[in-house]
């Protein structure tokens, strides 16, 4: 073997225990507390404090098939209404209206306007990020092509008002008042 793909494969082994097969046990150990490091970066500025960061604004991503959007308007202790458009093109989209309840970094995501779909995302305070396999029932928020699978979007404004700004293509409002 090349050294690179014996590196690899050593690399893969940590990651699993030693018979080769996947770890009942989590690589990374959610606390609520950060770690010493994540700390120093908090204090630096270098990343957000997560646990004093709300969901409530507006997240948007750019690419040459057009702006995905997600909004969410509320509070961690009464949940949010969510709305978002992921975009793949001109005529091809997913959009769709919802709720979401935060638990710490994760997520609890319920579209419910079509078919229900549920889901947990996860939040690091700037970008939220939806699994790679979302139930099948997603589906019933897009046209032919286009899917919900491991869309993100990056936060672009804080708060309920600017939230209610979002707009989508056939749902004007994203998130609206009430």
């Amino acid at each position: 073997m090349r050294p690179r793909v014996v590196a690899l494969a050593a690399c893969l082994l940590v990651a699993c225990n030693q018979s080769g097969t996947e770890s009942d046990q989590p690589l990374v150990v959610s606390t609520d507390e950060p770690s010493e490091l994540e700390r120093a970066a908090i204090e630096a500025g270098v990343i957000p404090d997560v646990r004093n960061v709300s969901l409530s604004g507006a997240f948007e991503r750019q690419s040459d098939l057009g702006e995905d959007r997600f909004c969410a308007v509320g509070n961690d202790e009464a949940g949010y209404q969510i709305g978002l458009l992921a975009v793949f093109g001109p005529d091809s989209k997913c959009e769709g209206l919802g709720a979401a309840r935060r638990l710490g970094e994760d997520v609890e995501i319920i579209l419910d306007s079509e078919q229900r779909c549920g889901f947990t995302a996860s939040f690091d305070g700037v970008s939220l990020r939806f699994p790679g396999n979302l139930p099948e029932t997603c589906a019933s928020y897009c046209t032919p092509r286009a899917v919900l699978d491991g869309v993100s979007f990056y936060l672009v404004g804080e708060g309920d008002a600017v939230a209610r700004s979002t707009r989508g293509r056939e749902i004007d409002s994203l998130c609206p008042s009430g």
